[in-house]
């Protein structure tokens, strides 16, 4: 048999799963810019960008409480779906299917590296999503049951991990105070030397040394070429130590949930209002309450490090919550019909998702890198987010405009047509 030439027809797709994509697409953004703005150290201290008072700290506040990882996770969970979406091709042999998932998956991650060598993003998912495809395949064929119980299991050990992180950065930062509260001119013993280097290395590997974020925050207002030098060994650090250490982790969890809630039918809107409803209050009320401690914890310790996003003990719990209860919106909207020319509108940004996260990574370092505006660290940090209504703006209008005459984003277009072999027909008939 040969190997079907075909992707998904449009009439075969789950507008429901379009329109949380779209959703989960447009809001990753929303931090996404804190980074494509600022040195990196922004999107985990805002007194890096100044946003440690008045309106700018309530919209440092808004977005770790509402955002901060939950869209991450609703993005990961519609790629493990996803997945067993492909894999559905009653049509074609198992073996087929196989070859042109994996086919499909190398081919992200060379869209990832394009998007972090090329289109100079460091904080791209893509090479993450598609590395952990190659493993995440072997879970296909698990009962719903046992792909949430195997999920569990990686957040469980993800929150040993955070953990680990919240004391170990508080154990080292009290020692440092201890250091620091000495009589000027105080000799340093070489347990307190250690102590200092080992603060200076943590400060690094948090991206918040005073001297890496006076470096990024130069870096960004130079040219293409700098930038590019710049950052490629901070990419390969991230797809190789980080990979392994955080983001693989990270992606599979959420993936296998993924997997697991459209197996339950909760991601085609196919389930009941009340089951909907109870997943909406269940998610925002365990949630919205625990990143709003976390958020208030934070700056009332005057931002230490310790409760920065990634090092909090219950990070993933928050942020699982806060995604489940968004699912379960979306789906009520959805199924009650809500909202439909918006909802058409998030479905077409949807099913250009490829297209529209890799425009993220053009726009943005176009307006903000020396290669174009610059505008680098020039904006406060409720200003940026005047660019992310911008750009949500243009792909609510563009992408169904696009999808009018063109049955593919463009990047999705040039996807399929390398996965399946052949050229695609782009054009609407």
């Amino acid at each position: 048999m040969t190997e079907p030439s075909h992707p998904v027809s449009a009439k075969s797709r789950i507008q429901s799963i379009d329109t949380l994509r779209g959703v989960a697409l447009l809001g990753i953004l929303l931090m996404n810019i804190i980074a494509f703005a600022n040195p990196f150290a922004a999107y985990l201290i805002p007194t890096t960008d100044s946003a440690d008072s008045g309106l700018n700290l309530a919209t440092f506040m808004t977005m770790d409480i509402f955002v901060e990882g939950s869209m991450r996770a609703i993005f990961s969970m519609l790629f493990g779906a996803g997945m067993l979406i492909f894999l559905k091709k009653p049509e074609a042999e198992p073996g087929i299917v196989k070859n042109l998932f994996y086919r499909r998956t190398l081919l992200l991650v060379v869209f990832g590296l394009f998007n972090a060598y090329v289109l100079l993003w460091v904080g791209d998912i893509l090479y993450a999503y598609g590395m952990t495809g190659f493993v995440l395949y072997l879970f296909r064929d698990l009962p719903a049951k046992r792909l949430a119980q195997c999920s569990g299991a990686i957040l469980l050990l993800l929150a040993i991990v955070h953990t680990s992180g919240y004391y170990g950065a508080s154990s080292l930062g009290a020692a440092v105070d201890v250091i620091n509260a000495l009589p000027a001119g105080t000799a340093l013993s070489a347990e307190q030397e250690e102590v200092l280097e080992d603060w200076d290395t943590f400060l690094e590997q948090q991206f918040i040394s005073p001297e890496l974020v006076e470096q990024q925050r130069q870096q960004l207002r130079s040219g293409y070429l700098s930038n590019f030098i710049a950052l490629a060994p901070v990419n390969l650090i991230l797809q190789t130590i980080g990979f392994i250490g955080n983001a693989f982790w990270d992606a599979l969890s959420m993936m296998l949930l993924g997997m697991a809630l459209f197996k339950w039918g909760l991601l085609d809107g196919s389930r009941s209002v009340k089951i909907y409803g109870s997943m909406t209050l269940f998610g925002l009320g365990v949630g919205l309450p625990l990143n709003t401690w976390e958020t208030v914890t934070f700056v009332s310790s005057g931002f230490e490090l310790q409760w920065s996003a990634f090092n909090r003990p219950t990070y993933d719990l928050g942020r699982l919550s806060l995604a489940l209860g968004y699912i379960g919106l979306v789906m009520l909207v959805c199924k009650l019909d809500l909202f439909k020319s918006l909802q058409s509108a998030l479905a077409k940004v949807g099913q250009m998702a490829l297209t529209n996260y890799l425009s993220h990574s053009l726009i943005c370092n176009f307006i903000f890198m020396g290669w174009g505006l610059g505008l680098a660290g020039e904006l406060q940090r409720v200003e940026i987010y005047y660019v992310v209504f911008g750009i949500w703006g243009f792909q609510l209008i563009f992408s169904p405009l696009w999808l009018r005459y063109y049955r593919f984003g463009p990047a999705e277009w040039l996807w399929r047509s390398l996965t399946y072999g052949q050229r695609q027909p782009l054009r609407q008939t």
